[in-house]
């Protein structure tokens, strides 16, 4: 009765689907009603697209119901004649017809119930679910049965077999009939666009991805035109508001990894089931394969009956089915796993990060820190390094999210693979495995040395990349210096430091090479010599080629498991670098927006920037000071509704008393008041201050001006990669009136109508494109249009000219627009402000020296100290203004020009020339013939290997037994029982005679020869990848030394117009792909494509009528590879165009973060931050998922080829025994799965090649004029300093307008000339002319006859100094940014301070950072005011000496007491040099030798400046006219040029 008890087996899987179904559906029921209720904020979509995608249930229901009820009815009916006849032997059978009837009924049941939830209903979806599974077991039940009764009873009748094969077919239509059908038409997401048909796809669908075939047509079509417009919405939980919110509700969990996995419970759950699954499933081919062979073996050696043959079709299908249901399920894992799993997890760890830093202390403020807190300073405050938790360390713990299951899968593989080769090898099996725990300590000392090193080179490459970053942000510098050559020395020592130990990496990836190929070739060998000459048994077929393929899944587990745990330790250090970074301190906010009762000032407050006090002895030991900069006792109230003025010297501590009111410092005592919009907890921006709709055009609409809001412009203009208008509009709507009153007050109308496109004019990164003057006026402008009541202005008037200040100030400052606001100003100009200012606070040495109204100041005589600081202080330079410009109007049809250009995105198919440039970069023709010689021969040896396993296991196979029968037909198909049975006792075989001495010889040529095919094949493997890693770090070196030549030689205009994170991705992401992937992926898929190639060509050998079949499935497999390399091309060049503005963003937030905070703007932040993660997001969900669609259908490849293989075997079993039929279908089951993965290599060979097309795209950009030419100017040169001009234009583009216009002018030696004019005029133009950076494009520049286009650009920049108008640091310390390349002593940068009046002496409170050279400098020298900076600058100048030096506007952040200090300062240093000042204060030029006025690009006056001053009609005259102090100019010139003249 052992068809009943297997029957009743199966009926006890129907109890279990019942027992799973019923409570399945139960929790279904709650988790739907629970997550409905506690999930208010999640947006899921409800209208669908049934216009484009029309869906109809037709007469699917009608179907089930008919047939659900005919096979409950008949199960009913097959029960009830099995009880009735009372056999007690059936009681199996008995029990089981019961329990097909219950299930039956509940079939119907649930049918029934779906019949009224029709589709689409997602009950009725879950209910269809429900069936289908239900009906799978029902339909293995029906089959086995009717199976068995055929089997014993072959003789039973129709009307027998019509009650049993009945249940098989109408189950099996009630299968398609569910798994068919689809949950309705597509959704469509709140925006109207089509969301993926994911959701709404049948069961079969979601398994063979039917919904990605549409999309993939779509992206095969648009090919390079795709866009993000093409690709549909992903699902509500993949986008990123919804993830926002779910991983907001975990927040109160500290365990980040804990987190993670609340946030995606169903999908790693999965991973956790699928991974407990496979295990089982992966060991069915090697099961089947073994029981086939067996049934070979019968056959052939004579001992098989007439069911050997039905057997044998038997194992065929099932395995075949196995690889159907092996391949389906491994697409459904690596989809949870990468599609799900990967992109939610870096998605949500991409937003927390962001909210945090939105919301946690800027690092860009930091003051400096002593010594031994500089490690960690440099961790928290780099913007790189904050930008790598969102780049590397997010996408290090996500990708280790898609395969953590491996720590589940693994291990059960290990041990099913265990017991499975013990039962064919017995304790051989356990000797052979003892093999691989011998090599475990060498794979672990191998892992150290790797994790060690992998940890050595990532710090290596951050310290590259973030190096790389600090030159591109001060690339103007290092040109402006000509030190090309010198950073380029230093780059690469940093690179090659890196080289390093990214060769001890491949060192290492050698040695696992070495363990993941040798280690299951010694086993084997271990295992199959234990079995022969230990045990003494025979090798045959079905041993030998099962247990190969047991090693072969072995394998992979037993390498996987240390990589597993080593990418498991770097995920969990990178979840503890993010964890504390979301520890970090946070800025104080209030939780609600602040009553209308508003109160600016200090109440006893001691502030400091936000940074750990550390005392430190003072030279008498009696005092301390702090490390960081502190003020102290401060007792302020800002007056509301009016100007308040904060003043004081260079470094004094203005900025850090304005950011504290904005809360973005450390509070040490006391209380700060200032308004503060609170932080968004919801992402609900309805009630946010740019929210405002139906506003009426005025220029002060009702209700536009809040009291709680806050505006801020800091010292150093913050602005975003935009257009003039976007910048100052910042989200608000655009009132006309309102914006037209405001370019009018902050003196934009004049630029406006300049610039081609007006407003809508690119600013470029940080506003690259603008003069300093202008990114301050459009910063003021954006707080000026704003709604914000309380206006705070960090120095805003030293960035422009005087005369513009003055225009500021009476038309902005004191305008219509801001009356009634709170202002609070930091300026230098207090004599130009004073006057219509409430309040005044003065600070020095880390104190409020003086604080009151100008009124009590003046009565109590302190406002003569204020005064004392200021006293050289001039207002007007330019020509009055006060003519109303017209209003700036932008065609409406009009397209601006794009000044920083869209990321270009190759298309088509990797070019050829591209393959040849980087093979070239690796070797000659000679070590490619030697690679191609490695991979030919690791893949020969394998082969030899199998075929001498083949020769092996036939020796023990008996003479003579060749069956000649059955020929592929029909007839021997429908007679193979008749057939087999009289062949089978006619040929019975005689046994082959050996003596022990002739089989012990054989036995020991077998071995021997196997170990040397292995050995061979070991040793090859290891040297192709030794040889092609050594290649690939020679084609690195040589690639970046190229690239960064080319980017350092390129010219100023790609640098203004190409973000500098575009071009440190291709220094770093992209190299990181150069240096770690494309050698490898050259190797493994060219070896890949071998392995295919040899595959097929065996099994044509073994069976000639397998070509056609090889040939077919090959074309259907090429046909779906190509439509999956296109489409994963394409989608992989959109994601690296979408990551950019996404890191740009983060970028501009880390930058600008004080701005957001103040302005109120953090929720508007996060909402642009949702959109560019759901747009990067869109093309790697679907690269992902395409593979898993091309994944499954080649995997249906593989067991359709499998099936007709083995069939063709049994039917030909005349000229094929058990070892040839093992040795075919050892590479025959493994065919598919290396055609994929012969696609997957190319594929990835493209992808990763992208990064060498990237590098190659920046090789064959423009450069700059040779560095050294033909013509050498004289050593000494300029020697004199005599500068001519002539007839000079300069565009700053071909299809641009020239800024200079044909201007001429002489400067004799000694010189000293003062250039001015009102902002872009074209003095930073004319200072960029001089270096070359913009080359003329008509005319001249001379110095002593040399006319500069002759000369290189090395020889003309490195005998000129300039003193730039942005000041630029580098991080390291003070010595390091004064003196990079130790040319000088410590004593000569203390003198250039000293001269630059940087060293003097302080109060006790804070300490001089200037008396140490050691003393840190953060990135971009933030721990340093601006003017202190600028002061930097100016004494590294000064370190230089030229004939020749230009300053552009170098002191226009400092006070100007020391403005005047370091004039004389530069009269005496510079005494025998010719001098080319930018300035706007006149008072900085007024006692230089001649005057140079420029207006929109033309010279209008050359003079000294007594005698314009004596011309009325001169534009210089009205300047100083229009001046609050044009005596005192007077008197200057005078004093200076009347000398001269008596002289």
């Amino acid at each position: 009765m052992s068809d009943s008890r297997v029957t009743f087996w199966l009926v006890l899987v129907q109890v279990l689907a019942l027992t799973v179904s019923s409570v399945g559906l139960s929790v279904q029921r709650v988790y739907q009603h629970r997550h409905h209720d506690n999930a208010p904020h999640l947006k899921t979509d409800t209208v669908r697209d049934v216009i484009t995608v029309p869906f109809s249930n037709g007469n699917r229901m009608t179907r089930i119901l008919c047939n659900t009820s005919i096979l409950t009815l008949l199960s009913a009916y097959l029960f009830i004649q099995l009880a009735t006849a009372l056999n007690k032997e059936d009681i199996y059978s008995i029990i089981g017809s019961a329990i097909t009837f219950i299930t039956w009924f509940y079939c119907f049941v649930l049918a029934v119930t779906a019949n009224r939830f029709p589709l689409p209903d997602n009950t009725g979806w879950a209910l269809h679910v429900h069936l289908c599974l239900l009906y799978i077991v029902l339909f293995v039940t029906a089959t086995t049965q009717l199976t068995l009764v055929l089997w014993y009873n072959p003789a039973i009748s129709f009307i027998q077999g019509v009650p049993l094969g009945v249940p098989v077919i109408l189950s099996f239509d009630l299968i398609y009939t569910t798994a068919t059908a689809k949950n309705g038409s597509p959704f469509l997401d709140e925006n109207g666009k089509q969301v993926n048909g994911k959701q709404v796809e049948s069961l079969l669908g979601i398994f063979y991805f039917y919904w990605m075939t549409p999309i993939i047509d779509t992206i095969n079509e648009r090919g390079d035109q795709l866009t993000d417009k093409d690709l549909p919405t992903l699902p509500p939980t993949h986008r990123a508001h919804n993830m926002f919110y779910i991983f907001r509700q975990t927040r109160s969990k500290k365990n980040l990894l804990y987190r993670i996995y609340l946030s995606n419970q169903y999908s790693i759950n999965m991973q956790a089931l699928l991974g407990v699954v496979l295990p089982v499933l992966y060991y069915t081919t090697p099961f089947f394969l073994n029981r086939l062979l067996l049934i070979i073996q019968e056959i052939t050696s004579g001992a098989g009956d007439e069911r050997s043959l039905a057997l044998g079709l038997g194992y065929i299908f099932a395995m075949s089915l196995f690889i159907v249901l092996l391949n389906a399920l491994i697409g459904q894992i690596w989809f949870f796993s990468q599609s799900s799993t990967q992109m939610r997890v870096k998605s949500m760890l991409n937003l927390e990060i962001y909210r945090k830093t939105l919301r946690r202390m800027d690092a860009s403020v930091l003051s400096s820190v002593n010594h031994a807190d500089k490690e960690a300073e440099d961790d928290s405050s780099k913007t790189g390094m904050i930008v790598n938790l969102m780049s590397t360390d997010s996408a290090r713990i996500s990708d280790f999210a898609s395969w953590w299951f491996v720590i589940l899968e693994a291990p059960l593989e290990l041990i099913i693979g265990t017991y499975f080769l013990f039962t064919l090898l017995g304790w051989s099996s356990v000797l052979g495995l003892s093999c691989m725990i011998i090599m475990l300590p060498l794979n672990q000392f191998n892992s150290k040395i790797f994790v060690r090193t992998q940890d050595a080179l990532m710090k290596a490459r951050d310290k590259r990349v973030s190096l790389m970053n600090e030159v591109l942000q001060g690339i103007r510098q290092i040109k402006f210096f000509a030190a090309e050559s010198n950073w380029t020395k230093r780059i690469l020592e940093a690179r090659t430091t890196e080289l390093g130990y990214l060769k001890i990496i491949y060192l290492s990836e050698v040695v696992f090479m070495f363990l993941w190929q040798g280690t299951p070739l010694l086993v084997t060998t271990v295992a199959f010599w234990s079995f022969t000459k230990l045990e003494g048994r025979e090798l045959t077929a079905p041993i030998a080629f099962t247990s190969i393929a047991i090693f072969n899944e072995l394998r992979g587990s037993l390498t996987i498991i240390p990589e597993t745990f080593i990418r498991l330790f770097e995920t969990l250090i990178s979840i503890k670098r993010i964890e504390q970074y979301l520890a970090e301190e946070e800025v104080a906010r209030p939780d609600t927006v602040p009553s209308r009762d508003i109160k600016v000032g200090f109440v006893d407050a001691t502030v400091s920037w936000p940074q750990s006090e550390t005392t430190i002895p003072s030279e008498d030991d009696a005092t301390v000071v702090n490390s960081t900069f502190m003020l102290q006792d401060l007792n302020i109230t800002f007056p509301a509704n009016q100007i308040s003025l904060i003043c004081g010297s260079t470094g004094s501590g203005k900025t850090l008393l304005m950011l504290s009111l904005l809360g973005e410092t450390e509070t040490k005592s006391g209380t700060v008041f200032c308004p503060r919009s609170p932080f968004f907890s919801t992402l609900d921006n309805s009630t946010a201050t740019t929210s405002i709709q139906n506003v009426s055009d005025q220029t002060i609409p009702e209700d536009w001006i809040l009291p709680y809001a806050v505006a801020y412009v800091s010292q150093t203009a913050w602005l975003q990669n935009a257009s003039i208008k976007d910048n100052i509009l910042f989200g608000l709507p655009f009132v006309a009136k309102r914006y037209q009153a405001t370019l009018h007050a902050c003196a934009l109308e004049k630029d406006l109508l300049y610039l081609e496109d007006g407003d809508s004019t690119e600013i470029g990164e940080k506003g690259i494109t603008l003069s300093g003057g202008q990114k301050a006026r459009v910063a003021l402008a954006r707080a000026v249009y704003s709604r914000a009541h309380n206006v705070l202005l960090d120095d805003v008037l030293s960035a422009v000219d005087a005369h513009t200040a003055k225009h500021l100030y009476t038309k902005c400052l004191l305008g219509p627009l801001m009356q009634g606001r709170t202002q609070i100003l930091i300026t230098h100009h207090v004599s130009l402000c004073i006057q219509g200012s409430a309040y005044v606070v003065f600070l020095k040495e880390g104190r409020v020296q003086v604080s009151g109204s100008p009124n009590e100041l003046k009565r109590s005589n302190q406002l003569s100290l204020i005064f004392e600081e200021n006293n050289t202080e001039n207002h007007a330079i330019v020509e009055e203004v006060e003519v109303t410009e017209p209003a700036v109007e932008l065609e409406e049809n009009k397209k601006p020009k794009a000044l920083v250009q869209d990321e270009t995105r190759a298309s088509g198919r990797i070019e050829l020339r591209l393959y040849k440039l980087y093979f070239d970069c690796v070797g000659n023709w000679f070590f490619w013939l030697f690679i191609f010689i490695t991979v030919i021969g690791v893949r020969g040896f394998d082969i030899g290997a199998s075929w001498w396993l083949k020769k092996w296991a036939q020796s023990y196979e008996t003479s003579h037994a060749i069956i000649n029968v059955m020929p592929v037909s029909l007839e021997s198909v429908y007679q193979w029982p008749v057939k087999l049975t009289s062949k089978l006792n006619s040929l019975a075989p005689t046994a082959t005679i050996l003596s022990d001495t002739e089989k012990q010889d054989n036995l020991n040529m077998y071995l021997g020869i196997y170990v040397l095919f292995n050995l061979a094949n070991i040793i090859t493997s290891v040297t192709r990848y030794f040889t092609m890693f050594y290649g690939g770090l020679r084609a690195s070196r040589k690639l970046y030394i190229l690239l960064l030549d080319r980017v350092f030689h390129a010219p100023l205009r790609f640098f203004d117009t190409t973000p500098v994170g575009r071009i440190v991705n291709r220094f770093a992401k992209d190299f990181e792909t150069i240096d770690s992937n494309v050698s490898t992926d050259i190797v493994q898929f060219c070896g890949q494509w071998v392995i295919i190639i040899s595959i097929v060509l065996i099994a044509t050998s073994v069976l000639p009528i397998l070509i056609v079949l090889m040939v077919v499935v090959a074309m259907i497999n090429v046909y779906y590879g190509l439509r999956f390399v296109a489409a994963s091309r394409e989608l992989k060049r959109m994601d690296s165009v979408s990551r950019s503005p996404l890191f740009t963003l983060f970028t501009e937030t880390i930058i600008g973060v004080t701005t957001i905070r103040a302005f109120g703007m953090t929720q508007q932040f996060m909402l642009e931050m949702l959109d560019r993660i759901d747009v990067n997001a869109r093309p790697m969900f679907y690269a992902w998922t395409v593979s898993r669609w091309v994944s499954t259908r080649i995997g249906l490849m593989g067991a359709f080829v499998s099936l007709v293989t083995g069939v063709f075997i049994l039917f030909n079993l005349d000229r094929l025994d058990a070892a040839t039929a093992g040795f075919c279908l050892s590479y025959i089951l493994v065919f598919t799965e290396m055609t994929y993965w012969g696609v997957r290599r190319y594929t990835q060979l493209e992808m990763n090649f992208n990064s060498v097309e990237r590098v190659v795209e920046f090789l064959e950009m423009d450069q700059e004029a040779p560095t050294i030419t033909d013509i050498r100017p004289p050593t000494d040169w300029p020697s004199h300093g005599a500068i001519e001009v002539k007839d000079l234009q300069v565009k700053y583009a071909v299809d641009l307008e020239p800024v200079l216009k044909g201007i001429s002018f002489s400067i004799k030696p000694k010189e000293k000339v003062g250039i001015v004019g009102r902002t872009g005029s074209g003095k930073s133009t004319l200072a960029l002319a001089f270096f070359r950076f913009i080359e003329s494009s008509q005319g001249s520049i001379s110095i002593d006859g040399v006319n500069i286009a002759d000369i290189g650009t090395a020889d003309l920049r490195r005998n000129l100094t300039i003193i730039p108008q942005d000041p630029v640091l580098f991080s390291g310390t003070l010595r390091l940014n004064m003196d990079p390349f130790d040319e000088f002593s410590d004593e000569d940068i203390f003198t250039a301070f000293r001269r630059v009046h940087l060293l003097h002496e302080t109060g006790v409170v804070n300490k001089n950072l200037f008396k140490d050279l050691t003393t840190p400098v953060s990135e971009g020298g933030h721990n340093f005011s601006q003017g202190q900076r600028q002061l930097l600058c100016l004494a590294r100048a000064l370190l230089k000496s030229t004939r020749v030096v230009l300053m552009d506007e170098a002191t226009a952040s400092v006070d100007f007491e020391t403005d005047k200090a370091i004039q004389k300062t530069i009269t005496q240093e510079f005494e025998e040099c010719t001098i080319l000042c930018i300035a706007h204060r006149l008072n900085t030029v007024i006692e230089y030798d001649r005057i140079l006025v420029l207006d929109h690009g033309e010279v209008i006056e050359f003079e000294s400046p007594l005698i314009l001053l004596r011309d009325k009609d001169s534009a210089f005259y009205k300047m100083c006219r229009n001046s609050g102090e044009f005596e005192t100019l007077v008197e200057l010139a005078k004093a200076k040029h009347e000398l001269v003249d008596t002289s």
